[in-house]
């Protein structure tokens, strides 16, 4: 009898799965002064657990293979929201080791979102394309990787975001269109030439929105954090912080 109490006094918290690359693995870091995945804790405290499941260097071809070894079955613990977050790695130049063809990569978003085990789940599915690049930037950023040739292009990883929010539209997913969002505060407007590549000026506001080129400064982890809020709010607002209770009561309403 008192193991059964025990497991029925048990109360987990349902999950807020963050999955992708560096820029996921690097947003729980508080050092930078706002990192998305800190703010979603915050945000979420006492109501969801936000698990960092990002992996530094990985693509969507790595993404399949290790995703249903990570990922919990209904009966270790239920996640309620996940996001995929791939894209700047797979848009490196074909010549790279992390190159996936924009088909493969729009393919393995699809096996992700339709696997047996999110299915089995079936939590608020939220994609999030690639932020852009600043080709300015990444030159220092290859040379201290010992890449001898631009690993990522301005235009190239425009490609994989508008893929990514393709692959939302084909399966009804809401996409986070970082790419756009980005683009939208340095003031670029499509026709002209592409802000971040070397066919523009370097552009202040995009530089302050990376650290490297690629990875993400607060002001950037602020535009994920805002973009993910704003999308809740459209598409589940009963999933918002403010609507949700929290897991334990707060303590003038705790058992005494």
């Amino acid at each position: 009898m008192a193991a059964t109490e025990t497991q029925d006094a048990f109360k987990p918290y349902d999950q807020f799965l963050l999955f992708g690359d560096s820029i996921t693995q690097m947003a729980c870091n508080q050092e930078l002064g706002f990192a998305f995945h800190a703010a979603l804790q915050e945000s979420y405290s006492r109501r969801l657990d936000v698990v960092n499941r990002g992996l530094a260097g990985y693509t969507t071809a790595h993404a399949v293979k290790v995703f249903d070894k990570f990922f919990p079955s209904p009966q270790t613990a239920n996640v309620r929201f996940m996001t995929i977050f791939f894209g700047a790695n797979d848009a490196c130049v074909p010549a790279h080791d992390q190159h996936v063809p924009l088909d493969q990569y729009k393919e393995n978003l699809k096996t992700i979102i339709q696997h047996p085990a999110t299915r089995a789940q079936n939590p608020r599915l939220i994609l999030i394309s690639p932020p852009p690049v600043n080709e300015y930037q990444m030159e220092k950023f290859d040379a201290e990787k010992g890449c001898p040739f631009p690993s990522r292009t301005a235009s190239n990883t425009k490609s994989y975001a508008a893929a990514a929010c393709e692959v939302g539209t084909a399966l009804n997913i809401p996409v986070v269109d970082l790419w756009s969002a980005f683009m939208k505060t340095t003031g670029w407007k499509e026709g002209e030439p592409l802000i971040g590549s070397r066919n523009a000026p370097d552009n202040e506001k995009l530089s302050s929105l990376l650290t490297d080129g690629l990875h993400l400064t607060p002001s950037g982890n602020r535009i994920v954090y805002d973009e993910l809020m704003k999308l809740i709010e459209a598409n589940w607002p009963d999933q918002t912080p403010e609507a949700l209770p929290m897991v334990f009561p707060s303590w003038g309403e705790a058992p005494k």
